[in-house]
């Protein structure tokens, strides 16, 4: 049964909808407010959301585009009870499936509801929510990226634990949602829990009931995969915890998680308890950065063109090569918003580099060739001693160094 999340500051509302709705064949759940709402999307996915416009201190403009943020093929219906033409062109150009403006005929809600649904419907047997997101990113012919789809390919028919590795902007949670999509357990939903995005009594309240046992939020993931993201933000105190329920779970549940750091520096720093380590990294999954897939670039372009509406576009030789040197702190993230901006500015069916903002040609930032073949050294080194699991002798050797420099 498909699931609605309404969100409006009336209860009034959500009396009203619910009455409407829940004799259709619907599971109701309700939200006051933007953050409320937030939160049980963090918690669980929607297949439908319906939320008003006019609320404080969030209003639906910006709930929706949070909503993007958390899944960009989110399926959400908008409400207002003003006729307002700037909203709705707003709420369309930010992703709302559709715009209702209040009071609506019941049989206007069924039809934007039905709709709605046979969308939902399509998503699901074309694969994971992010799965566009994650193709875009896998676009390309390097080694890089053929081995990482070949690892994404065999993480999906595992049961153990995984720990994604990357920089921030990699599309770990695309990643995720990706192995999840390909996995004996995909008929089941990916249950998200986002540390970053929790205070420590919500993230406490995400795991556990106050009597210690797990919570509902892990027990609807049995037989099915728990996602933990930025995993290296559940605080200190609460890693043992996590690390026990982990030990108890993993039977029943298939868990990944994912870390914009190097876990292995954070316990070093002693913010990170190798016991949880040791659980959640059975296997591991590290993400390259975009700046190490120049050669991809063009095809990850092409990727997100055909994905996203703008088949018709194609890449300019001068824009491509400007694509391709910059450095994308940002990494895929950055790609696709500056690609999406360029798209929807375009004047003709090719890029051209009038359409790229200044910073892709600003190298003043890039670091010296000492700093890059440093950094890259020290990543060879961490490779190595990681596959040589932990055995500083046996890694100098690899590296012809003495240990000491491992």
């Amino acid at each position: 049964m498909q699931s609605i999340l309404i969100v409006d500051d009336l209860e009034s509302i959500h009396e009203m909808l619910d009455a409407v709705i829940q004799p259709i064949g619907y599971n109701t759940a309700f939200a006051t407010d933007g953050e409320i709402a937030l939160q049980k999307l963090r918690e669980e996915r929607y297949d439908i959301v319906l939320t008003d416009i006019n609320m404080k201190p969030m209003d639906g403009l910006q709930l929706l585009a949070s909503i993007k943020e958390i899944d960009p093929k989110a399926i959400v219906i908008m409400m207002s009870g003003y006729a307002n033409i700037d909203n709705a062109t707003q709420a369309l150009k930010l992703g709302a499936f559709d715009y209702l403006t209040k009071p609506f005929k019941v049989d206007q809600l069924m039809s934007a509801i039905n709709r709605a649904s046979q969308e939902r419907k399509k998503r699901l047997e074309a694969g994971s929510p992010d799965s566009s997101v994650a193709a875009n990113a896998l676009a390309g012919d390097s080694e890089t990226v053929k081995s990482l789809s070949e690892s994404i390919a065999r993480n999906a028919k595992l049961g153990t634990p995984l720990l994604i590795t990357g920089e921030p902007g990699t599309q770990k949670d695309s990643i995720a949602s990706m192995i999840h999509a390909q996995s004996d357990r995909s008929g089941n939903p990916l249950i998200t829990i986002d540390a970053k995005n929790l205070d420590e009594a919500a993230l406490y309240e995400a795991f556990f009931n106050a009597d210690g046992a797990p919570s509902e939020t892990i027990e609807s993931a049995k037989g099915s995969t728990l996602y933990i993201e930025h995993v290296e933000r559940v605080p200190l105190a609460m890693q043992s915890k996590l690390s026990n329920l982990v030990r108890d779970i993993k039977g029943d549940v298939r868990i990944i998680c994912s870390s914009s750091k190097d876990l292995e520096q954070v316990i070093d720093a002693g913010e990170f308890e190798d016991a949880l380590f040791f659980r959640i990294a059975t296997n591991t999954l590290s993400i390259p950065p975009l700046r190490d897939r120049s050669e991809d670039v063009p095809a990850m372009a092409l990727a997100f063109f055909n994905n996203n509406g703008y088949s018709h576009l194609s890449l300019g030789e001068r824009a491509s090569a400007l694509l391709q040197a910059y450095r994308w702190p940002g990494n895929y993230t950055e790609f696709e918003e500056i690609l999406a901006a360029a798209a929807s500015t375009a004047e003709d069916p090719i890029i051209h580099e009038k359409d790229l903002p200044d910073k892709l040609q600003d190298i003043s930032s890039w670091p010296t060739l000492e700093s890059f073949l440093n950094d890259q050294a020290v990543r060879y080194r961490r490779q190595v001693l990681n596959a040589c699991q932990g055995d500083t002798a046996k890694a100098a050797e690899v590296l012809g160094c003495d240990p000491s420099e491992v």
